[in-house]
């Protein structure tokens, strides 16, 4: 037993990570040394990341040189909770070792929460450094319990909650927690010697910040600072538990010679190797250097090109019709912020998986072009995982070892790393061009673990949105929220949208305003297509030109009843047209297949489903098979007498052109929206491409056919639901579909551009005609949870006012926090049992798990069945604890092959009721009765 240590050899008996037993080397690395690392990684990205540097100081109001001090030194104090006794004991052997005894006690309170605990208990670390006692590394003149009050109790929040939590000190079962009941006396002794050690290597101002307290203003700013500050303190712990770089080591050595030769030695060797540092931008370019396929701009390309950008944060939204060339344009007014150095990199959210791997086919080919020509900018799709940066993936995927974890519920970082970064959806908004859907970007502003991060990799990127239109309410209003916390960390935002209603337009200007002036803007032109400027400077609505190309005229005619769609499909398919039908729901999808497919003048090898209920492989490969098909380059060969039937997943970002075209009745931004999709190439008669420049479409006007109830005077209560009546979940609104529907009925089509903002407010605004009574209260109740729905996001997202902090009750674990009410789903991994093993559904590629996901009902894809068996089970809960693309909330699906195609499982509900599998190539992932009605169609 050690009887007496001198100052500077106790603060070296703490372990910070522990090696796993069956590794040779080290037993473990020291505490001081593991916290040194994490806080030399951020000496290094500070240094050279400039632009985060500078974020830092807005958003502190503190200049570097007082800053970085504290910054640094808060970071080496972030696990302090690791001196805690409760958390040593987890390595028995090393407390003995040194301690020469153990005292039993309850691990409850994680080591982060033990971290800010030291600090927040009155009767701790502070009753220590207090002026009182004259004692510790603080300056007598300075109160450092004023101090915690003002400012340290806000920082330390982010500092020591570097898991992906706030702590958990101040609420609930740990509101009253003590520090002495985790903590022995000469714990607390030796956390303070170690924090006077990093007072000395570090020197802080503390009389800069006694300062600055004194300003209420600046007080009340620094919670908005402990966004960015979480993440980054996430992000340094992970990079400085890289144990390939940061060996471990046992062995004492004088902290300043620990820091100077080791560990910022190692740190820049870690923050080269992690490839997290800004490439240089390009210089401003024009638009046909950009996209060298770009012969002549757009309207709304050369106004993105020549539109003034001043510094600060701004939204642009941009409206226009389908093939106006959105998405170029917010790339080049995305460039041009980079060359003029307000961003250094872009982040595109998508509505769907499906319109995500659409954009990275776009962006694989140009993104390199929005760099200097020496530099290796990391790109990154949130689901297609092959596709990574080499770079990237290499740094923060393959070369992390796992450390001995600390605990039952408890990761080390580098096991989080690992983890975390396998699940390719989060790692995008860390690379400088990242794609994905916009839940990844809106889980950045709820209460999710490691949502900072996410906001952190938002930080200096231009956050391009596209299909605005395509979201619910909810979604809705968690978009604004992550506007205001984007502009408030001086960031830019871009939406695209082909047609938005006045109100939500007005909405994102609010709600962007608000981070950056506190003044409202009203919009004021209603005219279309327009592009709306906002920035500190004010607001500009400025009106676009549109090319002749895309004005065009489409009539519509509306279908009764299934058998005249049949009858119209029938006579295309004979003229040799190719043909899609978009449905509203999966359940209508498949039925209309299994009609067609029944129909003996359709040929099965012509005949093909697409919806979302597929395994990503084979969704995928159903993709690419459709853009074959029907895509710019498809000719008479391959779209002779085709049909395809599809869900929504068709109507978004998918560069496909139908002879004929017929949708389910839908709201009416949603249907221009469709029929972008119809002869949208121009082609001659016989589906040919035609090239020649002036050449018009030889297809005739097109007709978009809307299968419809028939649009009455006074209609039943049941006038939508009696033909489609599984769709009133997803489109609630019946006085809108009515409105859609009648004014169809009247105008028999539109001319695009002229009438799409007055055909979207004339269905969503107030001058639209009056709604039938029998509708009256569907509507109502649309209406109402369309404001619930809101609400509902508004009660779940974070408040950037309130700070990085676990005081409002919010924070729960990722799973749990919904990015969409509309689709409560869940992500199941499919795979196959057989031989007594677990293997992916898909068994090629790089990342099988990613490609053997299919999203379905939370509430049916409960939990696994305890029908499928002890041995089955078992195997499920060894693969999530070692394979790393999964973890403990991963739901795994065994299934067993019936047919080369078609394989059959079972899975519990919410209510504990087992529900029967299927999954088919042909059909996809079915559920229940869904087998019953469909289940006998196969290979």
């Amino acid at each position: 037993m050690i009887q007496s240590t001198s100052p500077d050899s106790s603060i070296y008996y703490y372990w910070g990570k522990a090696r796993q037993k069956d590794e040779n080397g080290p037993a473990c690395h020291l505490l001081p040394y593991h916290c040194l690392d994490v806080a030399a990684v951020g000496e290094v990205l500070l240094e050279q990341h400039l632009h985060l540097l500078k974020h830092f100081e807005a958003l502190f109001r503190l200049h570097a040189e007082v800053l970085k001090p504290w910054l640094i030194f808060m970071l080496a104090a972030h696990d302090l909770g690791k001196f805690a006794e409760s958390f040593q004991q987890l390595c028995p052997d090393l407390r003995m070792k040194w301690w020469g005894y153990i005292k039993k006690s309850v691990y409850d309170l994680r080591h982060d929460s033990l971290g800010y605990l030291l600090w927040h208990d009155p009767k701790s670390l502070r009753s220590f450094l207090s002026r009182e006692t004259g004692s510790g590394f603080v300056p007598k003149h300075v109160d450092i319990s004023l101090l915690y009050r003002k400012v340290l109790k806000v920082w330390l929040q982010p500092i020591t909650g570097h898991h992906g939590l706030p702590p958990k000190v101040r609420r609930g079962t740990f509101a009253s927690a003590r520090s002495k009941s985790y903590f022995r006396q000469f714990d607390i002794e030796n956390a303070i010697k170690f924090l006077d050690v990093l007072n000395t290597l570090f020197e802080p101002d503390w009389d800069a910040l006694l300062s600055a307290v004194q300003d209420k203003a600046w007080t009340k700013m620094q919670k908005e600072a402990t966004w960015i500050l979480a993440g980054f303190t996430v992000l340094c712990d992970w990079i400085g538990s890289d144990n390939d770089v940061f060996e471990y080591s046992d062995k004492e050595t004088p902290l300043d010679d620990y820091w100077k030769n080791c560990a910022l030695s190692r740190a820049y060797s870690a923050v080269k190797r992690a490839g997290l540092l800004p490439s240089e931008p390009a210089s401003a370019k024009p638009l046909h250097k950009l996209f060298k396929y770009i012969k002549k701009p757009t309207p709304l390309q050369v106004a993105s090109s020549s539109i003034p950008l001043p510094q600060g944060p701004q939204l642009i939204i941009l409206e226009d019709v389908t093939g106006s060339g959105k998405t170029e344009a917010a790339l080049m007014l995305a460039h041009r912020l980079m060359a003029q150095g307000l961003a250094t990199g872009i982040y595109i959210a998508l509505p769907t998986m499906a319109t995500a791997n659409a954009m990275f086919e776009r962006m694989a080919a140009v993104y390199r072009s929005f760099y200097a020509h020496d530099q290796r900018p990391s790109i990154v799709l949130t689901h297609t995982a092959s596709y990574l940066s080499e770079l990237f993936q290499t740094a923060l995927f393959n070369n992390y070892h796992n450390d001995s974890p600390y605990g039952e519920n408890e990761d080390t970082a580098s096991i989080q790393c690992t983890t975390w970064l396998a699940d390719h959806r989060k790692a995008s908004l860390l690379a400088e061009v990242g794609i994905g859907t916009l839940d990844q970007a809106l889980l950045g502003i709820l209460p999710a673990r490691h949502q900072s991060l996410r906001l952190l990799g938002l930080v200096n990127k231009v956050l391009i949105v596209d299909e605005v239109h395509a979201y619910d309410a909810y979604m809705n209003r968690l978009l604004q929220t992550l506007l205001h916390f984007h502009a408030r960390m001086g960031g830019t935002a871009i939406l695209l949208s082909a047609t938005l209603p006045q109100m939500t337009r007005q909405e994102m200007i609010d709600a962007f305003s608000w981070g950056i002036t506190k003044d409202r803007a009203e919009i004021s032109n209603s005219g279309y297509p327009l592009l709306t400027h906002f920035s500190s400077s004010g607001l500009d609505e400025i009106p676009i030109d549109t090319r002749d190309e895309v004005k065009r005229n489409v009539k519509v005619e509306l279908l009764f009843d299934e058998n005249t769609v049949l009858s119209l499909i029938h006579q295309a398919v004979e003229q040799g047209k190719c043909v899609c039908w978009v449905r509203n729901t999966v359940f209508d999808a498949r039925k209309a297949f299994v009609t067609l497919r029944r129909q003996h003048w359709v040929a099965k090898d012509k005949l093909s489903l697409f919806h979302s209920r597929f395994a990503l492989k084979d969704r995928l490969a159903l993709e690419e098979k459709i853009l074959r098909l029907f895509g710019k380059n498809s000719g008479p060969e391959t779209r002779n007498g085709r049909i395809l039937v599809a869900t929504q997943v068709v109507e978004q970002s998918l560069d496909l052109d139908f002879d004929v075209m017929v949708s389910d009745l839908a709201p009416m931004d949603l249907l221009i929206q469709r029929a972008g999709r119809l002869c949208r190439h121009v082609r001659d008669k016989n589906g040919e491409r035609l090239q020649e420049k002036g050449i018009k479409d030889q297809r005739g006007i097109p007709i978009f056919f809307v299968y419809s109830p028939r649009p009455e005077d006074s209609p039943q209560t049941n006038w939508f639901k009696e033909v489609f009546p599984k769709v009133n979940a997803i489109y609630p609104h019946t006085g809108q579909l009515w409105r859609t529907a009648r004014l169809l009925a009247r105008e028999k089509g539109w001319h695009m551009p002229d009438d799409a903002r007055e055909f979207i407010e004339w269905v969503y605004g107030e001058q639209g005609e009056a709604i039938p009574k029998a509708l009256i209260d569907a509507s109502d109740k649309a209406e109402g949870e369309y404001w619930a729905q809101a609400g509902m996001a508004g009660f779940n997202a974070l408040i950037m006012e309130e700070g990085y902090t676990f005081s409002d009750g919010k924070w729960d674990e990722e799973a749990k926090i919904p990015t969409r009410l509309s689709d409560d789903s869940q992500t199941v991994y499919l795979s196959v049992w057989k031989d007594g093993c677990l293997r992916p559904y898909a068994t090629a590629g790089r990342f099988p798990w990613d490609l053997s996901a299919v999203n379905v009902r939370a509430d049916v894809a409960h939990e696994l069945s305890e029908d499928l068996g002890k041995d089955v089970l078992e195997a499920v809960t060894r693969l999530k604890e070692t394979e790393k693309a999964l973890n403990k909330f991963s739901m795994v699906l065994p299934l067993q092959h019936i047919t080369s195609k078609r394989l059959i499982g079972k899975i519990s509900n919410t209510r504990g009721e087992p529900v029967d599998v299927m999954y088919s190539k042909i059909l996809g992932l079915l559920l229940g009765e869904d087998i019953e009605e469909f289940g006998e169609i196969g290979p």
